[in-house]
């Protein structure tokens, strides 16, 4: 799922499992970033659209104020490593 903000008029985002299948195959990050990533427009008085990456992944956009917290947050998401 991808929120966009309540005034964004285009989106940005990455396909996961496109991240997840390019890792798998050894590519080095940068491409990866290159082969997930997914640019579109959105109209703003649209509130949820889906969209397919290159490869045809489905992704949810919902249009919302603020996304909702993690329902099991985990508090290795804000360590570096």
């Amino acid at each position: 799922m991808v929120w966009v903000s309540p005034s964004a008029a285009s989106f940005c985002c990455l396909c996961e499992p496109c991240l997840e299948q390019a890792r798998l195959a050894g590519v080095l990050f940068a491409d990866s970033l290159r082969i997930a990533s997914v640019r579109g427009a959105m109209a703003v008085e649209t509130t949820a659209a889906s969209v397919r990456c290159s490869a045809g992944h489905e992704l949810i956009l919902r249009r919302v104020e603020r996304p909702p917290g993690l329902a099991h947050p985990d508090e290795r998401q804000l360590q570096l490593p």
